[in-house]
């Protein structure tokens, strides 16, 4: 908090916190489109696919589908991309939570380099959407990851090395002078440099694409919970004023199901915070000169970026235990002011969380239940290219072609029992937490 004084931080947090809009995401804020819907789902319907979720991995298969002339329904508990899909980093990272060597031992060279090209093709297609329907999402290019101290210099090195030997050279690691020309922080010694990352407005993309798949065919009913998948060579979906039957189902996102049940008892859910300061004007470039995204290497990791607008927006210190304490506006102003001690006492204007969904194995969960029944999950961290191209792959099985499914398939993971759930993870992560600080 700096050298502002106690009381008066208590009183400026009160006046943010009541009159600021302490919990409002400055996305859906600052969406640039109405997406006009269906509104809540009544009565029965039928369609060839029925897609529960309107993140971006619902949203993505049902352009990809709707494209291909099937009639496709979207289902979404809220709003469009209300959920991590429209309340995360807004940054564009290529690769999954393993490293590819990590995928080399678990899948073999073969399958370990296809799982790391499909995420750069999962970048492309992400450009190539933004283009083909003038998505305007304030796309910036550059992605950093910071090392505060040697091992994470080594650790980074080694990732660069890694991409290279699968093919991707085009990655560098960058000097303590050169990593402070981009971010301006005496905080980090050097960094992993990509110039094909970047960083967008999630929501106003999420928007971009839900209204392309309408144009395409796609209906779109949002406010409607789904209750119930019935499984069968018809499934159907259930929710609270109506049904869908479909010939196939794909649920995007959705692990709290009656039906499929086997979907929670695989995942934890995680919330992660994020803060958006006011508009910082000619000191926002100072602070970032290079106007990229950055991360730091530790597991519970702190990123950043400025807005199209000149806000610094920052997140971390991901909570696992379920819960939304207050404070965390304050938290994470601390660590922005750690790494930029002239912000240590700036205003917020906007605070608010998301859900991140994690898997034991920190791999994304992409399968089907039965001959009809997809599903997609766990993409905590790597999400927005991760979702996408996710959806694509369930696609493609959906018009017959499984081959990359199929790959996915091979990715085990473990049920968790509930009682054990969050300690085993909270012991996890105390663990990592520890680590950081050596």
């Amino acid at each position: 908090m700096g050298s502002r004084p106690l009381l008066q931080e208590f009183f400026m947090r009160k006046n943010y916190k009541n009159e600021k809009g302490y919990t409002q995401c400055w996305y859906s804020l600052t969406a640039n489109r109405l997406l006009m819907t269906l509104g809540p789902l009544k009565g029965e319907v039928n369609c060839d696919v029925c897609i529960v979720g309107g993140g971006f991995t619902g949203l993505s298969a049902a352009l990809e589908l709707s494209e291909k002339g099937m009639s496709v329904i979207l289902l979404e508990a809220g709003d469009i991309a209300g959920g991590g899909s429209g309340r995360n980093g807004g940054q564009i990272i290529r690769g999954f939570d393993k490293s590819p060597d990590d995928l080399i031992t678990l899948f073999g060279k073969d399958d370990a380099k296809t799982l790391c090209n499909m995420t750069l093709e999962g970048l492309a297609l992400i450009l190539q959407r933004i283009a083909r329907h003038d998505i305007k999402c304030d796309l910036k290019f550059g992605h950093l990851t910071t090392a505060l101290n040697k091992k994470h210099a080594k650790q980074l090195k080694q990732s660069r090395d890694e991409w290279d030997r699968i093919g991707h050279t085009d990655l560098e690691y960058i000097d303590k002078t050169r990593t402070q020309s981009l971010v301006a922080s005496e905080h980090y010694i050097g960094g992993l440099f990509d110039p094909k990352g970047a960083h967008i407005h999630p929501v106003n993309y999420a928007l971009g694409i839900a209204q392309a798949a309408q144009k395409a065919g796609c209906k779109i009913y949002d406010q409607t919970t789904v209750t119930e998948i019935i499984p069968g060579k018809t499934p159907r979906v259930i929710t609270k004023d109506g049904a869908v039957t479909a010939q196939h189902v794909i649920l995007a996102g959705a692990t709290n199901i009656k039906g499929a049940e086997t979907m929670r008892y695989r995942t934890l859910n995680a919330t992660a915070h994020m803060i958006a300061t006011e508009p910082l004007k000619d000191k926002g470039k100072s602070i970032v000169p290079g106007d990229i995204a950055v991360c730091d290497s530790n597991f519970v990791m702190n990123y950043f970026r400025l807005s199209d607008d000149g806000r610094v927006l920052f997140g971390g210190n991901c909570l696992y235990h379920g819960k939304n304490p207050v404070g965390e506006d304050l938290k994470l102003r601390t660590r922005l002011g750690k790494i930029f001690p002239r912000l240590s006492s700036i205003p917020l204007e906007h605070c608010w969380h998301g859900t991140l969904n994690l898997t034991l194995n920190r791999l994304p969960a992409i399968g089907r239940m039965g001959n009809n029944i997809y599903y997609a999950h766990g993409f905590g961290g790597h999400g927005i290219i991760a979702t996408n191209i996710a959806g694509k792959v369930i696609a493609e099985a959906v018009a017959g072609t499984a081959g990359r499914m199929d790959l996915f398939e091979k990715i085990k993971h473990r049920s968790i029992p509930s009682v054990v759930k969050y300690p085993l993870f909270m012991l996890g992560v105390t663990w990592y937490r520890l680590r950081d600080l050596l």
